[in-house]
């Protein structure tokens, strides 16, 4: 009888020790819902994974950054700007767009350029013209073809002040 009862406890060890390293120490629960309890998943959402820079489109912009209001004529002055965003960001060619005629958007409305440049975004970019010998006024803008978009800045004016104003001061005989 006593080696009955020790079988018997061994066997009853045995089994709990199972049950308790496999994690099965309770039966599993029946689960109720009502119709307005939205049975619960076991499966997660997916998280979101926050878009990388590249691929985020930014939109291609150009900005004039330094220029003189006026200018002397036959002297040279220079021009800043900046070329930024655009997916990859290629720049094909950037320049400044100039002529004596305010103009619109649109390349034939200056008949002078500066020297075409490229790059990358973002980039920064010069150039250095020389004004003509007369007064009056000149007009720009920078242009720049981003990934296949052509973008302009705004419209910008120069004053040029005659070199020569002529006169001598006339003799009073």
């Amino acid at each position: 009888m006593i080696r009955r009862k020790i079988t018997y406890y061994i066997a009853f060890s045995a089994i709990l020790l199972l049950l308790i390293i496999s994690g099965c120490t309770s039966a599993p629960q029946k689960v109720t819902s009502s119709p307005t309890t939205p049975t619960p998943t076991l499966t997660p959402e997916p998280t979101p994974v926050p878009p990388t820079r590249s691929e985020i489109p930014v939109k291609p912009s150009l900005n004039i950054t330094f220029y003189s209001t006026s200018v002397t004529g036959e002297s040279n002055f220079t021009i800043n700007w900046e070329v930024s965003g655009g997916t990859p960001g290629t720049i094909s060619k950037t320049m400044i767009l100039w002529g004596y005629k305010s103009g619109s958007g649109n390349i034939t409305d200056y008949p002078r350029t500066s020297i075409m440049q490229t790059g990358q975004t973002p980039g920064t970019f010069r150039t250095d013209l020389t004004a003509p010998a007369g007064g009056g006024p000149i007009y720009f803008r920078a242009y720049a073809l981003v990934d296949g978009t052509d973008i302009y800045s705004p419209e910008y004016q120069i004053t040029i002040i005659p070199r020569y104003t002529g006169g001598g001061g006339g003799g009073g005989y």
